[in-house]
């Protein structure tokens, strides 16, 4: 089956580290909500846009210097999550705290670590460089998806599906025709396809000038539990050299919202035509309307999934499902994993456990 659940010790990209402003953002990710803003030095910071006095969303207050003041009742937060103030009270114990969650900001993107922050390995990022590399030029996009992030896992290691619903952009007819190599390990799943000569599609007509039959190789690389960078190579049919090779690099941080909804962080580089800003204005809106098509595909099977769960439609697997099935499988030994170790759901905040006592505590005194 398709899994809705996705494991918490992992990197997820959050945010373009252009989203991340000092501006509150309020985003939900694995199902919490998180809040996102920059400190005067300009360091990002997640928080659980959440205040533990009334669970009011601390995305509704205010941010005094690098202090996170809730629009409720003004108790407010330090960037690791202290108590520094609590109206009408003096002294207040460092176990206060709304939960931080560890980032890393790098090449584009700003990552968050969503479990124990004692396992937040920064050497667990898949390399995304080409985001922000010199000789390289990007185009970007963040969209949603009402469907589980699996769904889309598995689209981007299945590119047969490029000759049909992508057919008058990125795909041709001999994609599907063309046999798959698979490789793998533990953690990541590479679907490989060399085209010795296939028509050039419609968007690489325009983005690379070549109005002829190409050569084409496509790698799809999938880095559990959620990211992908899918590499496509072209040439003029017949060049012996690589003088007018052109590459591509399109980067997925597919980020699980909540079970059922997912966040869709994309990157286009391209390391040709660098200073045509009306190419890049192109790029991005024709991958904006492909990723649009497979998340329309995604939606229309998470209805159709929805509608049998707690069981499960009959589903015929293929030779290209190779690829996509592995990263199935990659992501529940993860959860398994971790539900043997004891992860499960959210982890443990200890101010909810200091919170609790005091209201016991009150409750108590009162009777």
């Amino acid at each position: 089956m398709y899994p809705d659940e996705f494991p918490r010790n992992a990197w997820y990209v959050a945010a373009h580290s252009s989203e991340i402003t000092r501006e509150f953002l309020s985003r939900w990710i694995l199902g919490d909500p998180i809040l996102f803003y920059r400190t005067e030095a300009g360091e990002p910071v997640a928080l659980v846009d959440r205040c533990i006095h009334r669970q009011m969303p601390l995305s509704m207050g205010n941010l005094r210097g690098d202090r996170v003041e809730c629009g409720y009742h003004g108790l407010t937060w330090a960037p690791d999550g202290k108590c520094t103030r609590i109206p009408g009270r003096a002294t207040i114990p460092d176990s206060v705290r709304v939960q931080s969650f560890p980032l890393h900001e790098g090449s584009g993107f700003v990552w968050i670590w969503m479990g124990d922050p004692e396992k937040a390995d920064t050497s667990l990022i898949p390399d995304h460089h080409w985001y922000t590399a010199d000789g390289w030029t990007t185009a970007t996009g963040t969209q949603h998806m009402n469907a589980r992030a699996q769904l889309l896992n598995e689209n981007l290691l299945d590119l047969s599906h490029l000759s049909f619903l992508h057919l008058t952009s990125i795909g041709s007819p001999e994609i599907a025709e063309t046999a798959v190599t698979v490789e793998s390990d533990d953690t990541w799943v590479r679907v490989s396809r060399h085209m010795p000569r296939t028509v050039c599609p419609p968007y690489y007509v325009k983005v690379t000038g070549i109005d002829s039959d190409i050569e084409r190789e496509q790698h799809a690389d999938f880095f559990a539990p959620a990211f992908h960078t899918t590499t496509t190579t072209l040439k003029p049919y017949g060049d012996a050299g690589d003088e007018r090779k052109c590459h591509q690099k399109t980067l997925h941080g597919i980020t699980p919202e909540t079970r059922t909804t997912t966040h869709y962080f994309w990157s286009v580089s391209r390391d040709f035509a660098l200073d045509d800003e009306e190419l890049t204005g192109y790029v991005s809106n024709s991958v904006s309307t492909v990723i649009g098509q497979d998340i329309e595909a995604c939606e229309a099977i998470e209805h159709i999934i929805a509608a049998w769960e707690p069981s499960y439609p009959e589903e015929l697997n293929i030779k290209v499902d190779g690829g996509p099935l592995r990263s199935r499988k990659i992501v529940q030994a993860m959860l398994d994993k971790e539900r043997a170790e004891g992860v499960v759901g959210r982890p443990h905040n200890p101010s909810d456990s200091v919170a609790r006592a005091a209201a016991e505590a009150s409750t108590r005194r009162r009777q």
